[in-house]
C-alpha cells in the first residue's frame, strides 16, 4: 500500500513462523516455496536489520539483528510469531505523528532509543519546513488508504527522506505521562472535536466514519 501511495518505506520481508501454529501442518502453507530463497532476502534487507512481528506493539520482541547467524538464533526462538525482517534505517532525525480524521497532523520530535519516558524531544533543534511538508503529506496519504480516522505514523529521516516505520497504530499511545502535556492537551481537543463533527453529520441509518467510506469505495472499485 505504501509503495501504492508513493511513500518511502524499508526494505521488509513478511517470514513464515519458525513453528507451525497450532492446528495446521504442512499443507496449510503449500502456497510458500520451499527452500525459501534466504540468501535473496538476506541481501534485499541487508544486515544490520531489525526483526519484529508483523502485528506487534509496545515495542515487544524487537531484535537488532547483526548478520545471519543473529537472525538463525534469534528467529527458532520467536515460536509461532509471524515475524518481519526490515532494513535497517541509520537516521538523522525521527517523527511520531498524531493524524486525526485523515486530516488533522501533529508532528511530534521523537527519540526511540531513550528511555520510554523521554522519547518525545521538547524543545528540538529547527526541522526544515520542507522536510514537515513532506511527512505531514505522506501522513495523510497513509490514513486515507487504511481508513483509520485516529492513528500515528513514525518516519525515519535518512538522507533527507522521510521513511514510513510504522504506521498502523488506530489505538495509539496517548497517555499523559508518557506524550507530556502539551501533545495530550492537542490529542484531546483534536479528538473531541472530531467526535463533534461526527455526530452533528450523522444521519440515522449511515455510516460516517472514514473506515465505513474506505470499504465502500474498495467494493466499488471491483
Amino acid at each position: 500500500m505504501a509503495d501504492t501511495l508513493g511513500v518511502p518505506i524499508p526494505n521488509t520481508v513478511i517470514l513464515p513462523s519458525a513453528e507451525h501454529p497450532t492446528d495446521t501442518t504442512g499443507k496449510s502453507f503449500r502456497n510458500l516455496k520451499y527452500p525459501m530463497d534466504w540468501e535473496a532476502i538476506f541481501d534485499y534487507v541487508g544486515f544490520p536489520a531489525y526483526m519484529k512481528p508483523y502485528a506487534g506493539g509496545g515495542w515487544k520482541n524487537v531484535y537488532r539483528l547483526e548478520n545471519r547467524d543473529e537472525f538463525w538464533d534469534i528467529h527458532r526462538e520467536t515460536g509461532q510469531l509471524v515475524m518481519m525482517l526490515q532494513e535497517e534505517i541509520v537516521f538523522t532525525e525521527y517523527f511520531r505523528v498524531y493524524c486525526l480524521g485523515c486530516k488533522t497532523v501533529r508532528i511530534m520530535q521523537y527519540e526511540p532509543r531513550n528511555p520510554h519516558h523521554a522519547r518525545y524531544v521538547l524543545d528540538g533543534p529547527p526541522v526544515d519546513k520542507k522536510l514537515l511538508a513532506t511527512i505531514k503529506d505522506y501522513t495523510i496519504r497513509l490514513c486515507k488508504g487504511l481508513g483509520y480516522d485516529f492513528n500515528t505514523v513514525e518516519f525515519a529521516v535518512r538522507d533527507g527522506i522521510p521513511y514510513a516505520i510504522d504506521f498502523g497504530n488506530p489505538a495509539p499511545d496517548a497517555e499523559l505521562t508518557s506524550v507530556g502535556p502539551d501533545n495530550f492537551e492537542w490529542v484531546v481537543e483534536e479528538a473531541a472535536k472530531m467526535a463533534i463533527a461526527a455526530a452533528k453529520k450523522q444521519k440515522p441509518g449511515k455510516m460516517n466514519l472514514t473506515w465505513g467510506t474506505f470499504i465502500k469505495d474498495a467494493a466499488s472499485e471491483k
